[in-house]
C-alpha cells in the first residue's frame, strides 16, 4: 500500500467521499451534493482533493470573484480518521498557490470563533483578523473574517473602509456615497433612511427600465448639501443614460432632471469639470487619495451590462480597492467578496465607463467644506 499522498482536482467520482468528509466535519453550513457538482465543474472556483491511493482524505475549495483579483477560501475540511497528519496545510498551500496564478493580491476567508485549531492553522501562515461577524453561522455562532495578502507590491494600507450593504436595487449609487462620506467622517450616520433620502436628492426618475438611478450631478449636490467640498470629473456635458433609454418621453424628463441639476451646481461650489477623462487622468485621479465615488459597468463582474456605483476605498500602483454594495444573490457569496475587493488598474479603467458612449464619472469628496 503507498502511503504517500497526492493533490489534484476533484472529480464526478470523489461526490460520495466528499459528502462522507462534510458530514463528519460539520453540523451546520454544509456543502450539498449539489454544490459539490457545480464546484467539480469548470468556473471562477477551484476544488482541490487530497489523496491516498483512491481515497479522499480532504479537500479545500477557493472561490474567485470575476474581474477581481481576489480569492476567497470557502472550506477546508480533513476526514476525522486523517487529521493532524500536515494535510490542512497542504491543502492550504495548494490553494494559495491556485491564488498565485489567478494573480489575486488576497486570501479571505471566514472561520467560526470556536474553530481553535482552524484559526490556529490560519495564524501560523500569516493570516490576520479583519473583521468579526456576528451570527454569522446557522447556529449563531460568531465569525472571524481573515485575510493574507499574496501579492507584496501593492499597498499596505490596512485600514478597513467602512462598508454598507445597499438594501434595494437602485441604490448603489447612495451606498457608495454614504461609505465615502463615512471615511471622511467617522460619526456619520449610515442608514437606511439616508441611503432612501440621498436616492431621492439623486435619481434621474427614470433608467432603462426599473427605478430610477443616480445622477452623478445629483450625487455630487448631495454631498455638498452634507458639508463636504466635492469635485465631479465627468468625460459629458449632456444628461447621461440617455443613450439607454427608448421612450421620448422618458427623455425628456431626464433631460429636464439634468438641466435642474446644473441649475443647482451653479449655485454651489462644486468644482464640475468636464474633460476627456484618459487612462492617465483616471490614475491621476485615483492618486489623490481622497475617497471617490465611481461609476462602473458591471459586464466584467457579472456579465450584465448595467450602470453600478462603487466606493474606491483606496488605489496603488497595481490595484484600485473597491467596496461594492451590491451583493449578488449567490447562496456562496458573502460580504468578505465585496470589502475593498482589489481590481487590476488597467480593468478598473475599462470597467469605469458605461454605455455606448464611454460615459466616465468620478465624484471626488476632499474633506469637508470650511463654510459648512
Amino acid at each position: 500500500m503507498n502511503n504517500s499522498t497526492h493533490l489534484r482536482p476533484g472529480r464526478a467520482e470523489d461526490l460520495d467521499q466528499l459528502v462522507a468528509i462534510e458530514k463528519a466535519c460539520f453540523e451546520t453550513d454544509r456543502l450539498s451534493r449539489r454544490s459539490f457538482l457545480h464546484f467539480i465543474r469548470p468556473g471562477p472556483h477551484e476544488l482541490i482533493a487530497i489523496a491516498r491511493d483512491n481515497r479522499v482524505l480532504g479537500y479545500v475549495l477557493l472561490l474567485f470573484r470575476a474581474g477581481t483579483n481576489l480569492a476567497r477560501l470557502y472550506s477546508i475540511a480533513i476526514a476525522p480518521d486523517a487529521q493532524h497528519q500536515g494535510l490542512s496545510k497542504q491543502l492550504l498551500n495548494a490553494a494559495e498557490q491556485a491564488a498565485r496564478e489567478h494573480r489575486c493580491a488576497f486570501v479571505r476567508l471566514e472561520v467560526s470563533v470556536n474553530n481553535i485549531p482552524a484559526i490556529s492553522l490560519y495564524s501560523k501562515n500569516d493570516y490576520r483578523t479583519i473583521d468579526t461577524i456576528k451570527n454569522y453561522y446557522d447556529d449563531g455562532d460568531d465569525a472571524l473574517r481573515m485575510e493574507k495578502r499574496l501579492y507584496y507590491r501593492g499597498s499596505e494600507d490596512t485600514f478597513t473602509r467602512p462598508y454598507y450593504q445597499q438594501t434595494t436595487d437602485f441604490t448603489c449609487g447612495p451606498a457608495s456615497l454614504m461609505m465615502a462620506l463615512k471615511t471622511l467622517q467617522p460619526d456619520y450616520a449610515m442608514s437606511r433612511h439616508e441611503e432612501l433620502q440621498i436616492w431621492r436628492e439623486a435619481t434621474t426618475i427614470f433608467m432603462t427600465s426599473g427605478h430610477g438611478g443616480c445622477s452623478p450631478h445629483g450625487l455630487a449636490l448631495s454631498a455638498w448639501r452634507r458639508g463636504f467640498d466635492i469635485t465631479l470629473h465627468i468625460n459629458q456635458a449632456e444628461a447621461p443614460f440617455l443613450d439607454g433609454v427608448r421612450n421620448q418621453q422618458k427623455k425628456s424628463i431626464i433631460q429636464l432632471v439634468h438641466e435642474d441639476f446644473l441649475t443647482q451646481i451653479k449655485a454651489t461650489d462644486i468644482r464640475l469639470n468636464v474633460d476627456t477623462l484618459e487612462s492617465e487622468d483616471v490614475d491621476r485621479i485615483l492618486n489623490s487619495g481622497a475617497p471617490i465615488v465611481a461609476l462602473i459597468s458591471t459586464w466584467r463582474l457579472n456579465r450584465n451590462k448595467a450602470p453600478h456605483w462603487v466606493y474606491v476605498a483606496s488605489a496603488d500602483d497595481e490595484f484600485v480597492y473597491i467596496n461594492d454594495s451590491d451583493i449578488s444573490d449567490d447562496p456562496h457569496a458573502t460580504q468578505t467578496d465585496y470589502i475593498q475587493v482589489p481590481i487590476d488598474r488597467t480593468v478598473f479603467r475599462a470597467m469605469a465607463r458605461f454605455g455606448q458612449k464611454r460615459l466616465r464619472c468620478l465624484l471626488v469628496i476632499t474633506g469637508a467644506r470650511k463654510d459648512a
